[in-house]
């Protein structure tokens, strides 16, 4: 072996290793699927955001950081964030664009608008409401503080992309979601309390304050999706094409099985080894079980590699259609009694 073949046959071993991501069933497919569902508006985030923006409001004026930091629990910013980083890296433009506005009707619409309301209401009834050192941290930062923001604005970008490459798996399980929650609270340290302070800086007629903390605003947004989320996954391996291949693969595998009349239908899961190989896990559900001939897994693996020129490891569970049918009506009959707990 020559020494340019040894040198990149590490190399490839370690690129496989340690930033890759293989082996995990449709991976880059529910990567796009959890940008296109986060860039949705929906009215759980509008309230989420609501409540988010009153305790951070409440919490800067009466300087204090335990509730600023409750505020940073509540609000729900991760899903927007995601969605740009990854629509930006997928090239999905409804994910991108939707995040982003998401991003910005959450923070500068009903963020900065609910606080100036707030903060006008409270100056006009209660005495005594004045601009607090919390609201100087995000109005009136020093070179050190703007700094420090990007810094941790980008680490909490590092951190979201982290939790989905990290650890790739957790993708697919349902307490990935714990984590979430956890790497939340970090994205909306950069975002809530800078918009609320926008918010408060128009109330008291302070311009200063309030351009002060938009520039902050959006230089935190910047770190956050650009700088530290798609760095981040980009050398983790989340690329355009292998999102193209796992596509092209479940295609062509549901095109080879449209082809078999005696099968009904079937589910595909496509996990990606290599960038030239893919293991096929097909279950499909026939109508007349007894018509199917020979090895249906080793047919589709010839078709799928004729077809997109990937080498595929392919295997195959096919149910009867009866007996898928009756499942079905056990599974809807157990759902429909009063004793039923989901699993």
């Amino acid at each position: 072996m020559s020494l340019k073949s040894w040198l990149t046959e590490v190399r490839w071993n370690i690129v496989r290793r340690w930033f890759g991501i293989w082996g995990v069933q449709d991976y880059y497919t529910l990567l796009e699927q959890r940008a296109e569902s986060g860039a949705q508006l929906t009215f759980g985030y509008l309230l989420l955001v609501i409540v988010a923006t009153l305790l951070a409001t409440m919490g800067l004026l009466i300087n204090s950081p335990v509730v600023v930091i409750g505020s940073m629990c509540v609000a729900p910013f991760l899903s927007p964030s995601r969605a740009v980083c990854i629509g930006a890296i997928f090239g999905n433009k409804r994910a991108f664009i939707g995040g982003l506005f998401k991003q910005l009707v959450g923070l500068l619409i009903i963020g900065t608008g609910l606080a100036y309301l707030v903060t006008v209401a409270l100056l006009a009834t209660v005495p005594g409401v004045q601009i607090t050192q919390e609201i100087l941290l995000r109005g009136m930062p020093t070179t050190k503080d703007v700094v420090l923001s990007v810094l941790i604005a980008t680490a909490a970008g590092v951190a979201a992309s982290l939790a989905l490459s990290a650890d790739p798996r957790v993708v697919t399980t349902p307490w990935g979601q714990i984590i979430d929650a956890m790497i939340g609270v970090e994205i909306a340290i950069s975002l809530i309390p800078p918009a609320s302070v926008i918010g408060i800086g128009l109330a008291f007629l302070r311009l200063d304050i309030a351009e002060n903390a938009f520039r902050l605003l959006m230089v935190n947004v910047l770190g956050l999706d650009i700088l530290g989320s798609m760095p981040m996954l980009a050398l983790r391996g989340v690329r355009p094409r292998y999102l193209a291949m796992e596509k092209a693969i479940r295609k062509a595998t549901q095109s080879a099985l449209a082809k078999r009349k005696a099968l009904a239908g079937s589910d595909i899961a496509v996990a990606l080894l290599n960038p030239t190989a893919a293991a096929v896990h097909v279950v499909a559900y026939s109508s007349d079980y007894g018509a199917i001939e020979g090895s249906v897994a080793q047919d589709l693996a010839e078709e799928i590699e004729a077809t997109t020129g990937f080498r595929s490891s392919v295997t195959v569970d096919v149910i009867p259609r009866q007996m898928y049918s009756t499942l079905k009506e056990e599974i809807r009959g157990d759902e429909a009694s009063p004793f039923h707990r989901p699993r």
